[in-house]
């Protein structure tokens, strides 16, 4: 990330910290909840990301995330060839690299019985360490998002 990006989305002296600089990247709800629709549901457009959404997220709240994932290298895009204004979103090496996180996420918070949230099946196989799933998985998600 550059000096531009960093000082846009930080808005502060420059973080040293390799755990208070992913913080900024993760500890924003709605970016998480946008590369997890990306990720795991294959929603790449706004409007798919936005009337599939379960948290509800609002239009503006989306547009800006999905701008601030660009700016920090989570995501790309690529115009629609059959609608003018459509952009379709990629993750980039760097958004797929968070996958890993994300499912530890979700099992920490399983484990942990946090908020009683749900256990999501599809995610129960992806969560062994070195496991053949998430790395199928990845795969995927390159061929699928980096060409």
């Amino acid at each position: 990330m550059d000096d531009f990006n960093n000082n846009f989305i930080l808005k502060r002296r420059p973080i040293k910290c390799p755990i208070a600089a992913s913080s900024a990247v993760l500890a924003d709800q709605w970016s998480v909840i946008v590369l997890r629709d990306i990720a795991f549901f294959g929603k790449r457009t706004f409007r798919d990301i936005l009337s599939t959404n379960n948290e509800n997220i609002q239009s503006s709240t989306l547009a800006k995330r999905l701008k601030r994932m660009v700016d920090i290298g989570l995501l790309s895009f690529e115009s629609d060839a059959s609608h003018a204004q459509r952009k379709i979103y990629c993750l980039t090496q760097a958004g797929i690299d968070l996958v890993p996180i994300m499912v530890a996420m979700a099992a920490w918070t399983s484990k942990h019985d946090i908020f009683n949230s749900d256990t999501i099946q599809f995610l129960e196989p992806l969560q062994n360490k070195n496991n053949a799933a998430m790395e199928a998985f990845l795969k995927k998600l390159r061929h699928d998002h980096l060409g």
